[in-house]
Formats: structure tokens, sequence, C-alpha cells
């Protein structure tokens, strides 16, 4: 019971907050999940700021003070009854820590994975910023400057109103979060951002550079597409053949020397389908198919003459994947064209993701 009466003493004022596309629902039940850093908390602490402190029994089970203690259900609903608390949050949550979850009027989970708790519970997923969220968060600068400092800054929300130079930041949140064999494999899976490749093949590079075992690799893999850090990406042409995305693209360019500009931009494009919840595959190198057969290809700095005379070279495969419309997303360039019925259409990724938002 002393744990519990620290953490309903405990201040969760929260000084500062930067609005995002998200809200809590209504619902009495809810699981909140996303990867590391989304920004799930400060969404809940936000959240609670408009209720009676006295109402609120908010449970961090990444405090330190859990280290040498246990918490029962039976107790935690016994203080919640005791002290009518209406709204109880469990924080950092590991599934399954209680054999049974504590009732409460309303019920807020907060983990990094996904887990089906039944019917009666909101589902909400918390994704790291898209661009125009993070454009958002500026409080100045033209267009052409915020795309640049997204491009350095990436997609984490402390990184989006921070000054302090974003090496030190990336370093912080890598050990902050993860022991240090899975920052060796976070390295790992960086190096292969944007890449096709299996998990044996990460396994395979992964033990030449350290030691670790094929059970733990695959393991960890596992926990890192549960938590959203990578997901395979199912090619078009072979579904056995899968394509690697890193959760953030410049944490990716921090962590490895493999990541040039092409493939942080390619990382931008796909993360941003993500995002917009657009279905889509791996089109080979070319680019992403989405399910109503729009070919999506990033090409940051190609003119309109070069990329006509490339899609006049490519149009065939084009025409035996049944692709509708052609989006080739630039930085600055803007043109459209048309072979043979289909529709060739440039835009500045700036323009692109918004088209997405409102779609």
């Amino acid at each position: 019971m002393q744990l519990l009466e620290y953490f309903y003493d405990r201040n969760n004022d929260i000084l500062s907050y930067q609005q995002r596309k998200f809200n809590l629902p209504e619902e009495n039940k809810i699981i909140l999940y996303g990867s590391p850093s989304s920004g799930k908390t400060s969404l809940v602490l936000d959240y609670l700021m408009n209720f009676d402190p006295e109402s609120i029994l908010y449970i961090d089970f990444q405090d330190p003070k859990f280290q040498f203690r246990d918490m029962m259900e039976e107790d935690v609903e016994g203080f919640v009854e005791a002290n009518e608390i209406e709204i109880l949050v469990l924080d950092h949550y590991e599934h399954e820590y209680f054999e049974k979850l504590p009732k409460a009027k309303k019920l807020i989970i907060v983990s990094n994975t996904y887990y089906i708790y039944g019917k009666e519970f909101h589902y909400l997923h918390l994704p790291l910023l898209d661009y125009e969220e993070f454009f958002s968060f500026q409080k100045r600068g033209t267009e052409k400057q915020i795309f640049n400092l997204f491009l350095k800054q990436g997609t984490l929300p402390q990184l989006a109103l921070q000054t302090t130079p974003k090496e030190q930041l990336f370093l912080n949140f890598i050990k902050s979060h993860f022991n240090e064999s899975e920052q060796k494999l976070i390295a790992v899976l960086a190096h292969f951002n944007g890449a096709t490749v299996t998990t044996h093949q990460i396994y395979t590079h992964a033990k030449e550079r350290y030691k670790i075992s094929k059970d733990l690799i695959y393991r960890q893999i596992k926990s890192f597409q549960e938590q959203g850090i990578v997901t395979f990406i199912e090619e078009f042409k072979s579904a056995k053949h899968k394509k690697l995305l890193f959760f953030d693209f410049a944490l990716a360019k921090y962590l490895t020397l493999t990541q040039g500009f092409q493939r942080q931009f390619e990382t931008m494009i796909a993360l941003s389908l993500s995002k917009h919840n657009i279905p889509f595959k791996a089109f080979g190198t070319s680019g992403y198919i989405t399910q109503i057969n729009h070919l999506i290809i990033p090409a940051p700095f190609e003119s309109e003459e070069i990329f006509w005379k490339k899609a006049h070279n490519r149009f065939i495969s084009y025409k035996k994947a049944n692709i509708e419309k052609i989006v080739i997303v630039t930085i600055n360039a803007q043109y459209e064209f048309v072979i043979e019925g289909v529709k060739f259409e440039a835009l500045p990724f700036y323009e692109w993701v918004v088209i997405n938002d409102e779609e």
C-alpha cells in the first residue's frame, strides 16, 4: 500500500505539451500503444490535466521504486475503491503483469506493444511524428527550412522541440530504451534499412560483428516488430521477399554509414504511407505500390526530361503490374505527363504528404 500511496501523491503535472493529431477517446477502457518515445506518456498526462488529481491513480511501471516491490491487482482495486478513484492509468505496463486487470471506472493502459484484451477495449496506436505534425511543432521557418530540419531531426517528438544537438539526443534515446545487446542489433537493423533482407541474413551479419545466439536475435527482432521499431514490407512481385523499414530515418542515419540521402528519402515516403494507414507493398527498387494500384516513386532530384526517359524504358513493367497512376515524389520539382493513358504526376514531398493526409 505504501507504493500505491506514493503514486497517488506523486505530482504528474506536465509543464508543456505540443498538441498531436491524436486524442484519447471517451471510452472507459483504452489501450494506448506505440514505439518507444512516441509521446504516449505526454498524451496521457496532458489528458489527465482535465481532471481532479484526487480522482486519478497514475502508476508508472518504470518507476525505480518498482525494482524491489511487487503490486497485486487486489491491492490496486482496494485502493481505487477506498479513495474513490475514477481514472486508473497503468503506464509502461508489461502485459500480463497482473493475472487479471484491476477494475476501475476508467482504465488506461499504456505500453510499447499491442495486446488483445477484449472487445470492450478501445485500441489507439500512437506513431512517431509525421511531417505535418513536425511542421506544426516549429514556431518559425520557411517550408524549405522546416523540411531540411525534418531530414536532420527525424520523427521522435522530443527532437522536434529540442535545440540540443541531435547526436546527443539520439545517444540518450538509445541508451535509455535498449540494453547493450539490443543497442548492437538496432545498429544492424539500421544498416539494413530499405534493403530486401531475411531474418537469417540479419543474424549472419550480426554474429560476424558481436557474440549473439540465433534464438536471442530472433526474439529481439520479434520484440522490435511488436514495438514498431522495424517493419518488414512485402514485395509486390514476390511475397516471400520483404524489405526492412526502420522506424526513424534520421536515427538510422545516425547509427550507420549506409543511409545516404536517397535511402533516407525512400524511408520518409514509406513511413508516411504507413502513418497515413495506406496499405502498400514494395515495388522492387522503384518505389511502393498501393492497394489501388498507384505507384509511388521517390525521385528527389530527377528532372522531368530524365524521368520521362526512364518512364518509357520501364513502362512495360508498369503495364504488367496494372499500374493506374504514378506519383513521383520530389524535393522541389512539379510536373505531369501521360503515357498511353497512364498519368505521371510529380509533387514535392511536402505537398504530397498533405494530399495523403486529406485522403
